[in-house]
């Protein structure tokens, strides 16, 4: 066998290593896809807000990914998780929620879209039951999206942290496999102990590395009607993007009317 060969034949198995484990998305030849509308746009599904997913460049969440979203208390991250599900949905998929947070409203989740029938709730007993079910699902090719809502608890543990970090790593290729948007929401803690920054840094590390997407919502401005609240807008920072541009900064408007309407969809 000439040289030539034998290194093509290596190279072409290396490449097959990576596509088992990352996807075929992962690593293709000459240009990559990155353009919504030609014949190699990138798979994804749609947040449920419209001037998001025009920020993000590919339309939505890659699926076959880990996204981040990140925010305070009241800053619109449940809602835009649930209006994402809702949208997830529309092919007729199942999608899942898991309610580590313990705050899963299903009157509201509803009001956002859901439909509750395609809805798995999971309602874990503690962080590492949490993931190992998470893994579960993922692992599945089942589902067409996960929400986790529910990461803070594991600011303050550094053993929790190294959960994350290994299930990340072992789900990289499943969720590749399976085409399923793994979505993790959270709070940033601000929490003055060593002990406490230090399990910190290592979760958000390893979150930060396997997140395709990290997005930041910060509420801006309540918006009333007659002197009652009606609904407000938030501001929704890329803050990480391999798919598309980073750095942007726009905003949408969650309005509540009986139904939740965020941005036209």
């Amino acid at each position: 066998m000439s040289t030539k060969r034998s290194k093509r034949r290596r190279l072409e198995a290396a490449v097959a290593r990576v596509h088992r484990r990352y996807g075929t998305q992962s690593l293709v030849r000459g240009k990559p896809p990155t353009a919504i509308g030609t014949a190699t746009a990138i798979p994804h599904i749609s947040t449920g807000f419209l001037p998001l997913d025009q920020v993000l460049g590919i339309g939505g969440l890659p699926k076959g990914r880990v996204s981040e979203l990140v925010g305070p208390a009241t800053s619109g991250k449940t809602t835009l998780a649930l209006k994402f599900l809702a949208q997830a949905q529309k092919g007729g998929g199942q999608v899942a929620y898991v309610d580590q947070a313990r705050a899963f409203d299903p009157d509201y989740a509803h009001r956002c879209g859901l439909d509750l029938s395609r809805l798995l709730v999971v309602a874990p007993y503690d962080l590492p039951e949490a993931l190992a079910m998470t893994e579960a699902l993922a692992r599945s090719g089942g589902l067409e999206a996960v929400v986790f809502d529910g990461l803070d608890a594991i600011w303050g543990d550094a053993d929790a942290a190294r959960l994350l970090a290994a299930c990340l790593d072992r789900l990289a290729a499943p969720l590749a496999r399976s085409g399923t948007v793994l979505l993790f929401l959270h709070e940033l803690a601000l929490g003055k102990s060593p002990a406490l920054r230090h399990a910190q840094d290592a979760a958000l590390s390893a979150l930060a590395h396997h997140a395709t997407v990290r997005l930041h919502i910060v509420r801006e401005r309540w918006l009333r009607s007659h002197g009652d609240i009606r609904g407000y807008e938030a501001r929704v920072e890329v803050l990480k993007n391999r798919l598309g541009p980073a750095g942007r900064t726009m905003s949408i408007t969650i309005e509540f009317n009986g139904t939740v309407r965020g941005n036209g969809l």
